[in-house]
């Protein structure tokens, strides 16, 4: 009940529709299917497209179900099995229907066929999927990854991977050879030749004869538009090279030495370095290669670092930070482990987080309803959390007077750390946020309240299974 009420205050996206009342059985059977070929979703009847509930006649509630659930079995190939349950939400009645991210891509229509009616979910619509988009569910199904693909246009022979010997040989300290090259998935043997891989590709100088646009487009806009060019360059050699180069970009438009406020005593970078280097990455080794038109993109505005990558989340954004890890590119992510670029899987998220704990004036925000994932590191109007909160009115003796004076570091920086954690993962418990934290549980209980009594934060839920929310 809780999450169906939650979901009916966002938007229509990726992974939720709306319709006033029972769409027609044609509209039903795509988004099932969209929804079953993406990353699963909900499609609530009785909700209109502004959000506001009008809800369903009582009666129609059970045979609304039957319909749907017959014209998804009679119409849908391989069988969607969707979960569908009402909802009493006010006074009004509302059907849910939520269909599981499948293992069993691609479904499209029986009567149609596959390359006719094979839907994927795009943005907050159902679209009909390419034969290359077809192919990537395919390959999905059969947990093969598009970067050990063999190109049987490409045969190896010696040279063809110059650039990368030389970085195994400085970075490793290691000779290359074809059992290396084999053993990184570079090229595979087949029919007593040894073929590239698309990763072998990527990694050779044949990049630009099959891969023309992997590469990294920067630029520096003026102002918080895209109307004037400030600075511009493009990184398209080498993978390596080019996040290398795209953060000495940003390094030399973006400012050192900014001190805000008095809570920073040192200097440092307008924006999170390590940070956006990790995206930068995440960005490389996540993007999809089939994705052939587009490039992955970095704009810098005076308000924000926009970071753009082909492709959508391989998992559920509300999971990000949590453990959870599902690579697009083994093999590439497999490389760049090996080179030290990226340590233990899974773990990118959460040193993006614990970067921006050091800066509570920079908001991470991702937009993944598109066909592309965009991460902008975006500049809060107000700099200063406390000052933005005005915390505590009336001084108090310990804790009050230090927040008030602003001058207290292991307070004031307390609780901007407590306030962020709590913006970024919300619902948690005090022993999740002391894992985040250098403190004490003593220190975060002291933080804690604080906030409480100002009505800045409020814990929801049961002492057992509830959480913090900032209000």
């Amino acid at each position: 009940m809780e999450d169906i009420v939650k979901l009916i205050s966002q938007k229509e996206n990726r992974k939720l529709e709306f319709k006033r009342d029972l769409p027609s059985l044609d509209k039903v059977v795509k988004t099932a299917i969209a929804f079953s070929n993406s990353q699963g979703g909900h499609l609530i009847i009785g909700v209109d497209d502004s959000n506001q509930v009008v809800g369903i006649s009582e009666a129609n509630v059970t045979q609304y179900e039957e319909i749907i659930s017959s014209a998804i079995y009679d119409n849908c190939y391989p069988t969607i099995l969707p979960e569908i349950f009402s909802v009493k939400v006010g006074k009004h009645y509302l059907l849910a229907c939520y269909f599981y991210p499948s293992s069993h891509i691609p479904h499209y229509i029986k009567a149609k066929g596959k390359l006719e009616s094979t839907y994927i979910r795009v943005g907050a619509s159902n679209r009909v999927a390419s034969q290359d988009v077809i192919e990537t569910l395919e390959r999905q199904r059969r947990h093969v990854s598009y970067d050990t693909v063999l190109n049987h246009e490409v045969v190896y022979k010696p040279g063809l991977f110059n650039a990368f010997d030389v970085r195994i040989s400085e970075m490793l300290h290691q000779v290359p050879n074809l059992a290396m090259y084999e053993k990184l998935k570079l090229i595979k043997q087949e029919s007593g030749q040894y073929l590239l891989t698309n990763l072998g590709i990527l990694f050779s100088n044949k990049k630009h004869d099959y891969f023309p646009l992997v590469k990294i487009e920067c630029a520096r806009f003026k102002g918080v538009s895209t109307q004037v060019f400030l600075d511009q360059a493009t990184f398209d050699d080498d993978l390596i090279a080019a996040i290398e180069g795209s953060m000495e970009f940003i390094k030399r438009n973006i400012r050192l030495g900014a001190t805000i406020g008095e809570i920073y005593r040192e200097n440092r970078w307008e924006y999170p370095l390590s940070a956006i280097r990790e995206v930068v990455i995440n960005a490389v080794v996540h993007r999809d290669y089939t994705i052939v038109g587009s490039d992955i993109k970095i704009a810098i505005f005076d308000d924000m670092i926009e970071i753009t990558s082909p492709g959508v989340l391989m998992i559920d954004k509300d999971k990000l930070g949590l453990g959870y890890s599902e690579l697009r590119n083994p093999n590439l992510g497999n490389i760049f482990k090996k080179l030290n670029i990226i340590e233990q899987w899974g773990t990118g998220f959460e040193k993006i987080q614990e970067a921006l704990l050091e800066y509570p004036d920079i908001q991470l925000r991702i937009d993944d309803d598109s066909a592309f994932v965009q991460v902008r590191f975006v500049k809060k109007e107000d700099t200063r959390v406390i000052q933005q909160m005005s915390l505590l009115e009336k001084p108090k003796e310990g804790i009050n007077e230090g927040i008030n004076e602003g001058i207290n570091e292991g307070i004031n920086e307390g609780i901007n750390k407590v306030v962020f954690l709590i913006q970024q993962f919300p619902g948690q418990r005090l022993p999740f946020y002391q894992s985040k934290l250098e403190t004490s549980i003593k220190n975060l209980e002291r933080w804690i309240s604080a906030l409480r009594a100002e009505r800045k934060i409020e814990y929801r839920g049961s002492k057992k299974t509830g959480g913090y929310y900032v209000l």
